[in-house]
């Protein structure tokens, strides 16, 4: 089968935690106003849509952005798991999204993976027509706990696509929260973007407009009362979603907790806000929800507005359940392969699948910065990966899917070994090194013993196990036999990869630290 290279290793912030996190997932969504236009228009034009009404299905195209020389980045098995947990909150509102093909596109470029508001026409330009096109990048803006945002305005003249933070693809009120801005919702505490409210800034009772930036709104948003006299022309404009403040970035609030502080509205009543709603920012509330009015509120977008006619259609995608996983059958279990450099796995296929994805690592939880991976048609089971490092042991497993069936399971691990390689990604000035003790205790020197054939310069690099490069020593690696040590102190327990790298190649080896 023909695989595709996978893995190898204008905005307001929308948070989903508190203050008081040490990560606060924030979504930067933008156009603001032009999201209340587009309510409105709907809200207009409401249709009773009581009773059965026939499922539609929407396309997503997921592109799975990567540094520049193709790390760091999500993997597809998790982008399969990010649509599994979006089509079950909205399965009760009879919408569904499938995958385009190919199911995942790839972007090499590490300012986007980084810095994704800093390219919004380099995003723009890369999207898929007729489809909701959705970036999962590393970091959103370099802001510790970004989650996610929607980038306005809608329509497909517009820029119209959704940017996740990989960090945040099994929230489940992140990726179906940015679906439900681009279905055209606000925010519960809409005016109180980056502004929690608290007695002392806001008062109690709270004034009769939110603090909402004049540079962005040209008038002022109403506060929501408790009693919803107002709720078509304040807070978020929906009815059965009580008034909320932004309470959830409130110093004293935890998760999902109820509210407890009686703030009480304009009219002197005591608020009480609705903790799980998906378009809240209330983190950790094991399930989060939508209100009948805001599942309204996306259909009729998704069914009447112009903006939406490029996602809609009449197409049924392949529906056919998955019952089973792949049986693994070359290599044997744990033999040794004939050569590094290229390498087939094949496995008995699954009759069900469109697609499979296909892990091998270095790590049996397929969790280290050096996992490859690819995704393909279902046409042929088997698939090669090139340039394994020698004389190591690897892990793989394969995974089917369909254009709509993503809640799928593995196959079993598989595992076998590679011999001496002469490959060009190795290291060919050292002759053989290693790291000891192994395991070694938190705090104890890690001591890498080096022969080689010639001096060179090198990177000795220490990556944990989701990836993340927490040591970096520069190293003129003398010929002929010598010893360094690396500090371990400020690693705690887990699994390592230490990577010695130079300008062919690197070569790498785990340790664990106990």
């Amino acid at each position: 089968m023909k695989f595709s290279n996978g893995l190898f290793f204008s905005l307001f912030v929308c948070l989903f935690g508190n203050l008081s996190s040490i990560i606060a997932q924030t979504c930067v969504t933008s156009g603001l106003t032009q999201i209340e236009n587009r309510l409105a228009y709907n809200q207009a034009n409401y249709a009773d849509q009581a009773g059965q009404r026939s499922v539609q299905y929407v396309p997503v195209a997921l592109h799975a952005v990567r540094n520049t020389d193709g790390t760091d980045g999500i993997s597809e098995a998790q982008l399969l798991d990010m649509m599994c947990i979006l089509n079950d909150k909205y399965q009760d509102q009879e919408i569904q999204f499938y995958l385009t093909n190919p199911p995942v596109h790839y972007i090499n470029n590490t300012g986007i993976n980084n810095v994704p508001n800093n390219f919004t026409s380099e995003l723009r330009a890369a999207r898929i027509p007729n489809a909701i096109n959705v970036f999962v990048t590393n970091n959103i803006n370099d802001q510790l706990g970004a989650a996610g945002y929607y980038q306005s305005p809608a329509g497909w003249d517009g820029n119209d696509f959704i940017v996740i933070a990989r960090n945040f693809v099994y929230a489940q009120n992140v990726f179906p929260h940015e679906i439900g801005h681009f279905f055209s919702l606000l925010h519960p505490f809409h005016g109180w973007e980056n502004n929690p409210w608290s007695e002392a800034t806001w008062g109690n009772p709270v004034g009769a407009n939110a603090p909402s930036d004049p540079t962005i709104f040209v008038n002022p948003i109403p506060n929501e009362f408790q009693n919803g006299n107002n709720c078509t022309t304040a807070g978020d404009r929906i009815c059965d979603t009580p008034p909320d403040y932004l309470f959830a970035l409130n110093p004293n609030q935890v998760g999902c907790a109820e509210w407890s502080i009686p703030v009480r509205d304009p009219n002197n009543t005591v608020v009480n806000p609705q903790e799980n709603n998906v378009m809240s920012y209330f983190g950790n509330c094991g399930s989060h929800e939508f209100t009948p009015d805001q599942k309204e509120a996306i259909r009729v977008d998704l069914m009447n507005s112009p903006e939406r006619a490029y996602v809609r259609n009449s197409f049924t995608p392949n529906m056919t359940a998955i019952n089973s996983v792949p049986m693994l059958l070359n290599p044997p279990e744990g033999s040794t392969v004939n050569s590094a450099e290229a390498i087939t796995v094949a496995w008995f296929p699954v009759i069900e699948a469109q697609y499979y994805v296909v892990e091998v690592d270095l790590s049996p939880g397929f969790s280290s910065p050096f996992r490859k991976s690819l995704v393909g048609a279902a046409s042929t089971p088997n698939a090669t990966f090139f340039d394994l490092e020698g004389n190591t042991e690897y892990f793989w497993r394969v995974r089917p899917f369909t254009e709509f069936t993503t809640c799928t399971g593995y196959s079993d691990r598989g595992s076998f070994f590679t011999p001496m390689s002469t490959a060009t990604q190795e290291l060919t000035e050292i002759d053989n090194w290693s790291a000891s003790p192994n395991p070694v205790s938190a705090g104890e020197q890690i001591n890498i013993s080096i022969t080689a054939s010639k001096s060179f310069s090198a990177q000795i690099e220490i990556y944990n196990r989701l990836g993340q490069r927490v040591q970096e020593v520069s190293k003129t690696i003398a010929d002929g036999e010598q010893s360094f040590y690396l500090a371990s102190e400020n690693l705690i327990s887990g699994l390592y990869f230490i990577s010695i790298v130079g300008e062919k190649g690197r070569t790498t080896k785990k340790v664990l630290v106990y």
